[in-house]
């Protein structure tokens, strides 16, 4: 599945990529809230906040909830945070930093997952370019079912 650029027209979720804009995260926090959640509460896209530090010039603090299946292994954020593009969202092209949650599905996959909430917190600090949104998104063993979202600088 290509993911970096679409020759026909756009479709949902391809990313057109334009020049990195340089960032390195300078903390992080992963850690399992709870377990054995039944797959109809579970949200499939990530739940992202982002906004400026209020301690840091040209940084940003992400908070994620997310839920992956119970048994979900070797989770972590990818390490290159500077890939850029522009992807149409409901009003119109915004240019976005990409975000890649890694993690391996269970070995076994019953029928009904239950699932577990993850909640990463990480602060990266821009470089080069400041970028008005990011793209975060899940980076599956499976590249079929890799899915994201986008989420702006939250205002105050």
């Amino acid at each position: 599945m290509d993911t970096q650029h679409s020759s026909t027209g756009k479709a949902p979720g391809i990313i057109d990529v334009t020049p990195p804009s340089e960032a390195t995260i300078k903390t992080q926090s992963i850690r399992l809230i709870a377990t054995g959640i039944m797959g109809q509460f579970a949200t499939m896209s990530p739940l992202v906040s982002l906004r400026k530090s209020a301690d840091f010039y040209n940084c940003y603090d992400v908070r994620m909830h997310i839920y992956l299946p119970d048994q979900s292994r070797n989770l972590k954020l990818g390490e290159d945070i500077s890939q850029a593009g522009t992807i149409d969202i409901e009003n119109g092209p915004i240019e976005v930093r990409e975000i890649d949650v890694i993690y391996d599905n269970p070995e076994i996959k019953p029928e009904i997952y239950a699932y577990s909430l993850w909640d990463i917190s990480f602060r990266y600090c821009v470089e080069g370019r400041e970028l008005p949104a990011i793209r975060v998104r899940y980076v599956i063993d499976d590249p079929e079912t890799t899915h994201g979202t986008v989420t702006s600088v939250e205002k105050t």
